[in-house]
């Protein structure tokens, strides 16, 4: 009897010493929540290796994401995404927010855990601009031409694959950014939004390229090229109900795009755009290269480049919506680049990637020496910092080179020159690692009104609702993707 009892408390406290071990260690740093990166790969079943002082690696038999620290790039799958803090080190370990593991990393590891994932129905696609609007230009054309044109496409395959595809504009008129993200409502539940744009920068010929895609910035957290915070930061937006649906949306289509078009990444961002802001469905704000840099825009001008991204974007947008169907989690860059490099073997070209780009090149070219020498301008990650007194902040400056640039900014111009004349808004604010009381900025009636940015102690995404399917999203058939 003795040695039984003996044998239940043990097991009482083992059991216990489980359930204390499985909940997230959560430390406060500045004023924030960290949780130890060594923990994310125990809870992501992955093997953490150490880059020295630079960083770690998490990665395990097909997963693999990369964290350096004090840095807020990170690539999760070879795609980079852009955090909303830095990683941080203390006490020998590296430490990621809390955030960002519930609104970038888990919707990235684990897209069919979503809870109430809707299943998507309809696509509304936005060319950028039109009208008098013309967006970027080049010696060529006007961003609101190329915007069209990818629209339309993507448009095609997607009515070829079954799915009811409409725009937001089919001809070059303009329509006010309030009005297009609102008509999804006309389309009915299980919507989503893609708005599609061409980059640009502040000189009509510049070294910045590559793709990029957007979804809304998290409540509580700066733009992707702020580093600060502002009362803006913690403002609720009718897009913040989507948070998660938004990055695994922007995930399907980007590892598409990168994996099919040899282009540079510059990453999935975040941005208060006012399309994204209003957006009452899953929503994204795809920038298909710079029409201000010389090979970007003429990519962009040609009409079989355009095909080939337009069906990539499409099959990105399939991809989400078999995810969304069948909780079928959509396809990655890896998979991608070896379909693409099936495809072209046997031929006289080879896929190679080249430092980061992918490109169809001709053997044996990957291996000169200087072959950066060989691109037609010099290659830069990212332009030089930029920043405003207020919000929005960074970005490139498309409102001084283009006629209409408000689907770059976070705000209108009517919002903001409200601002600079209450003087309302305060000027830099510490940086994040030093930024002490930001709990303070947050409004009386904040929690109350849904403010939860952060996972449950039982995982990133809440365990009890995350396998519950939404409606008659299982029953619904995959979508038919082979004819694309």
């Amino acid at each position: 009897m003795k040695l039984r009892c003996l044998c239940s408390i043990l097991l009482g406290l083992f059991l216990t010493g489980a359930t204390a071990g499985a909940s997230w260690q959560i430390r406060t740093l500045g004023g924030r929540d960290y949780v130890p990166l060594s923990q994310v790969a125990n809870f992501y079943k992955m093997r953490l290796v150490t880059r020295g002082e630079k960083g770690v690696t998490l990665v395990s038999e097909t997963r693999r994401m990369d964290f350096n620290r004090g840095s807020r790039e990170a690539r999760i799958d070879g795609v980079k995404h852009w955090l909303s803090f830095p990683t941080i080190g203390f006490g020998g370990r590296l430490y990621l927010s809390r955030m960002d593991l519930s609104k970038t990393v888990d919707p990235a590891m684990r897209p069919q855990k979503i809870p109430g994932l809707q299943a998507a129905r309809t696509v509304l696609l936005d060319p950028g601009h039109g009208g008098h609007d013309r967006g970027a230009v080049n010696r060529w054309g006007t961003e609101k031409a190329y915007n069209l044109a990818i629209a339309l496409e993507v448009q095609r395959r997607l009515r070829e694959a079954g799915l009811r595809a409409e725009l937001t504009r089919s001809t070059d008129r303009f329509i006010p950014l309030e009005m297009r993200p609102a008509m999804a409502r006309r389309l009915g539940e299980g919507t989503i939004f893609v708005s599609i744009h061409c980059n640009a920068s502040g000189q009509s010929s510049s070294p910045a390229t590559g793709f990029e895609i957007f979804t809304l910035t998290p409540r509580g957290a700066p733009n992707s090229h702020d580093s600060f915070l502002t009362r803006r930061s913690f403002s609720g937006e009718t897009g913040h109900r989507f948070d998660h649906a938004n990055q695994a949306l922007a995930a399907s289509i980007y590892h598409a795009m990168l994996g099919r078009v040899p282009m540079f990444d510059r990453g999935m961002k975040r941005a208060r755009f006012a399309v994204l802001r209003r957006a009452i469905t899953p929503a994204v704000l795809v920038e298909c290269g710079f029409l201000t840099n010389p090979r970007d825009a003429r990519l962009i001008h040609d009409a079989k480049w355009r095909t080939r991204l337009a069906d990539s974007i499409a099959r990105g947008i399939i991809e989400y919506c078999n995810l969304t169907r069948a909780k079928k989690a959509p396809k990655l860059l890896g998979f991608y680049r070896k379909e693409e490099a099936a495809a072209l073997a046997g031929t006289e070209f080879e896929y190679r990637p080249l430092a980061g780009i992918g490109a169809a090149v001709r053997p044996g070219f990957a291996s000169a020496r200087g072959w950066r020498a060989l691109l037609p301008v010099p290659m830069v990650e990212e332009m030089p910092p930029f920043k405003l007194e207020f919000e929005p902040v960074g970005w490139v400056q498309l409102e001084a080179w283009a006629a209409a640039g408000e689907d770059a900014r976070s705000m209108s111009h009517d919002e903001q020159a409200g601002m600079m004349e209450q003087s309302e808004w305060p000027g830099l604010a510490p940086s994040f690692g030093d930024m002490r009381g930001w709990r303070e900025l947050l409004p009386p009636s904040g929690l109350d009104r849904g403010f939860e940015l952060f996972p449950s102690a039982a995982g990133p995404i809440d365990e009890n609702h995350a396998g519950d399917s939404h409606g008659d999203a299982v029953a619904i058939p995959e979508i038919e993707g082979g004819r694309l």
